[in-house]
């Protein structure tokens, strides 16, 4: 008898599939906003959308950013199976940096570090401080999340990330390697930059984030899309700079669970209908990147 086993869609197609993970190249991390969405995020991630979402794209996302907002006012039992769900499918939830500033502009880190951990999150996220907490207290921090099970991300901002009213001053690759290696050498397992950081860096940023990439290895380094709520298409002319500039395996952050399933083909090379550019024409000159 002939051979009948039946050719899948992505036999037929040649379509590449994610490696499996963990992978330490071509991560994506997605945010997760729950409801909090107006006026901002048109998405919504609760329990049941979120189990259908991830039967679909979980294998394509490594890690998640539960907003802040979402932290502190979504319940703790929600929250808690929330974060059960994403790891069942391999993906690991983080605290983002918007919570350590929160935690320490009220002076409860130490709190908000346990109570963290206490929820279920196995990652947390540090930021540029720019001297305002002594080395010695981050050690203290870094010490404890790492002691309440979590590891670490670093996430380099511009300094109006930490302050306001801060003029913008471009970072030297110098700054970004001396910030991030305190945390690395404390476990953290990858320096993750904001976006803000690579857009006044201008045309300056392929050569001073390369020598970031250079000097401390592509897969320890990890790209912030712009968000929906600052502009609504940025994160596509974002995503085809980094691929230009970084290579199309760089890991990428900040996606919207709405853009996951565009971002690996993005990488092999394909791009949307014309469509796309009739409606945003500021993308007019990614139309053939």
């Amino acid at each position: 008898m002939s051979d009948t086993r039946s050719v899948s869609v992505a036999e037929i197609f040649s379509l590449q599939r994610p490696e499996q993970k963990p992978r330490t190249k071509n991560q994506l991390w997605i945010k997760d906003v729950g409801y909090d969405e107006a006026p901002w995020y048109s998405e919504r991630m609760g329990l049941l959308e979120l189990e259908d979402f991830l039967e679909v794209a979980g294998e394509r996302i490594d890690y998640v950013k539960l907003a802040t907002t979402q932290v502190l006012g979504h319940p703790e039992t929600w929250l808690k199976r929330k974060i059960a769900l994403y790891q069942k499918h391999s993906i690991q939830p983080y605290l983002d940096h918007g919570y350590f500033l929160r935690a320490f502009r009220l002076g409860v880190v130490d709190e908000a570090i346990e109570a963290g951990a206490a929820l279920g999150f196995s990652v947390m996220e540090f930021m540029n401080t720019f001297g305002d907490v002594p080395e010695r207290q981050l050690r203290k921090w870094r010490s404890l999340a790492r002691d309440c099970g979590m590891s670490l991300i670093y996430e380099h901002h511009p300094e109006r990330g930490w302050r306001k009213g801060v003029a913008d001053k471009p970072a030297t690759s110098a700054e970004i390697i001396e910030g991030a290696e305190p945390f690395l050498a404390d476990g953290a397992f990858t320096l993750l930059i904001d976006h803000e950081e690579i857009e006044i860096q201008e045309d300056a940023a392929t050569d001073v984030i390369g020598e970031v990439v250079e000097a401390l290895g592509k897969e320890r380094v990890a790209f912030e899309l712009t968000s929906t709520k600052e502009a609504p298409m940025k994160w596509y002319s974002n995503l085809l700079d980094y691929f230009s500039m970084f290579g199309t395996d760089c890991n990428v952050t900040n996606v919207m669970p709405s853009q996951v399933m565009f971002v690996d083909p993005l990488r092999y090379g394909e791009r949307p209908a014309d469509i796309l550019f009739e409606r945003y024409p500021e993308l007019i000159n990614f139309r053939q990147k």
